[in-house]
């Protein structure tokens, strides 16, 4: 008997599991067929490294490299979904836009809050590195703020000399993966780095 309910346990544990695998599988082949329109238009290409991988994309923006992944981390209110948009167009000035919560999330102890810009009352944005002339003289840009608004769930973003990241949280991965809202996003990370020159 107790061996005939082991064996029921492990199958419904398995049935589970390839339920799981399942769901995983189908949301990564809706994000994979979202970024096929990205292809045409960015010289790009889709790599999928397994069954239920998540798929990668690697393109050309103006003859700089762009690539797309996504990533999970834990957060407040559990798992939370990251589109990653790494580009080879670095600046001399570094420069971080980490949106307020995501970054005391990130660094609960010791969050650098010296350069807060407000964008209405529930979104704020750090600026680092905080009490630079250079970054205040761009926060002062009337452009620089129309630019940020237009941003929807924006992580951080960064410029340096080693390129530029920038990564969006979503809960909605198959509509945030779809063309229209991955090449407006695009768009706006285009225009943020022309301000940020």
């Amino acid at each position: 008997m107790l061996l005939l309910t082991s064996a029921g346990i492990v199958t419904i544990l398995f049935l589970i599991w390839i339920v799981l695998i399942y769901m995983r599988k189908s949301l990564w082949d809706v994000v994979h067929r979202n970024l096929i329109d990205l292809e045409d238009h960015y010289k790009g290409k889709i790599i999928r490294n397994g069954f239920a991988a998540r798929p990668v994309f690697h393109g050309k923006i103006n003859e700089h490299d762009l690539t797309i992944n996504f990533s999970t981390a834990r957060s407040k209110e559990g798992r939370k979904t990251y589109i990653d948009f790494t580009l080879t167009i670095s600046s001399p000035l570094s420069i971080t836009i980490a949106e307020r919560d995501w970054l005391k999330e990130q660094d609960s102890e010791n969050p650098n809050m010296d350069s807060v810009l407000f964008i209405n009352d529930d979104l704020a944005y750090v600026l680092l590195p905080a009490n630079n002339r250079k970054v205040e003289k761009i926060i002062a840009k009337d452009e620089f703020r129309r630019v940020l608004k237009k941003f929807n769930n924006l992580a951080y973003f960064f410029v340096g000399r080693s390129g530029t990241i920038c990564e969006f949280w979503t809960d909605k991965l198959d509509k945030d993966t779809e063309f229209k809202v991955m090449n407006e996003r695009l768009n706006q990370i285009r225009m943020m780095l022309g301000v940020l020159e």
